[in-house]
């Protein structure tokens, strides 16, 4: 498809709001790059650019405008963006971002047309297209929206997720551990410290997610010195590959979670963050992913994970029935069914 019209996606990711955002957000910019659709970024600050860019796989440069704004008050950079509509053909806007307000969504709808992913309900949304992903969405929460993408099938999921064959082996020794792009809650270090130390587990191989901004990346490494069993992993550009190398996972319910689901790989979950409770509850009930508590609130929380844990590992039958319920819920096609809705709004009247 050829054209002048591009598509501004417009987000950030730091220690504070952590990188789920920007790994969606990338996801929908590769679904729209292979349907021929120029795509820009524009975030509020390097900070923000920088961690994008961290996540570009082989080949990916897409452009990042710094709005040298504040993410928390993003009134302030509508002019920035408007500047930019104009001299870069930006016929759509799509916002992901927990700080936008009504008349921040409403000046820029009055020059472009815009889209928004959602998770937190804080109001209804003045916008072309509104995406949620959630399992179960409050009826009749969004209104002002003319087309609305709704349900766990316009979950955003890198390409590499979709089209995958799950496979369970019988013994589980390979476990993967991602406790978010920053675990200020020390979870992964918790966890790591008392499977090495329990005869269960201290043979397994653990996979643990721990990128530049993980709270616990130099203590991990020095963990990883005296265990053999213990890698850790920083810019994954294959991680589906990973996740299906893996027999089981423990994930916060986040993005990584619904990556597993497309991977098929029997996972446990847990929150640590009041926004990702929603995702749990509906994760456990409509695929059985257990949850193993708030890993801020949850007394013994730790120990409750491993009693998890070893249960599946010790469970073939249970791990089978577990990563095809997952596998059903999210086949890892959204980031594909959104850029085609992006691209119908970017060419309608």
């Amino acid at each position: 498809m050829n054209t002048e019209k591009s598509i501004l996606i417009r987000t950030d990711g730091n220690k504070d709001i952590a990188a789920g955002h920007l790994m969606r957000c990338l996801s929908i910019a590769q679904a729209l790059h292979e349907k021929k659709v120029p795509v820009f970024f524009a975030t509020a600050d390097e900070t923000s650019a920088g961690l994008l860019r961290t996540f570009f796989g082989p080949g990916e440069d897409y452009p990042i405008f710094i709005l040298h704004s504040d993410y928390r008050k993003p009134d302030s950079e509508t002019d920035s963006l408007i500047s930019l509509f104009s001299q870069f053909h930006i016929g759509c806007l799509l916002v992901d971002s927990y700080f936008v307000t009504p008349s921040y969504l409403e000046t820029l709808s009055e020059v472009t047309k815009t889209a928004y992913i959602d998770d937190l309900y804080s109001f209804d949304y003045p916008v072309d297209l509104l995406i949620n992903y959630d399992a179960v969405i409050p009826e009749n929460f969004y209104q002002q929206a003319r087309c609305r993408l709704l349900g766990l099938s316009y979950t955003p999921l890198r390409k590499q997720f979709s089209r995958l064959q799950p496979t369970v082996r019988p013994e589980a020794k390979e476990i993967l551990i991602s406790t978010g792009g920053t675990d200020p809650c020390h979870a992964a270090e918790s966890l790591l410290s008392q499977l090495i130390d329990s005869e269960e587990s201290r043979d397994w191989c653990f996979h643990v997610l721990a990128g530049p901004m993980h709270s616990d990346r130099k203590s991990l490494e020095q963990m990883a010195l005296s265990h053999p069993g213990l890698r850790l992993y920083e810019h994954v550009a294959q991680m589906a590959e990973l996740m299906q190398r893996c027999d089981l996972a423990v994930s916060a319910a986040g993005t990584t979670l619904f990556e597993l689901c497309a991977a098929g790989t029997p996972a446990v979950s847990f929150t640590m963050a009041d926004n990702q409770f929603t995702t749990a509850v509906q994760m456990e009930a409509g695929a059985g992913i257990p949850c193993a508590g708030d890993v801020r609130t949850t007394k013994d929380f730790t120990s409750g994970l491993c009693r998890i844990l070893y249960g599946l590992a010790s469970d073939y039958e249970k791990r089978k029935a577990l990563s095809s319920s997952m596998h059903r819920l999210i086949d890892g096609n959204g980031a594909g069914r959104i850029a085609d809705e992006l691209i119908r709004l970017l060419y309608s009247d």
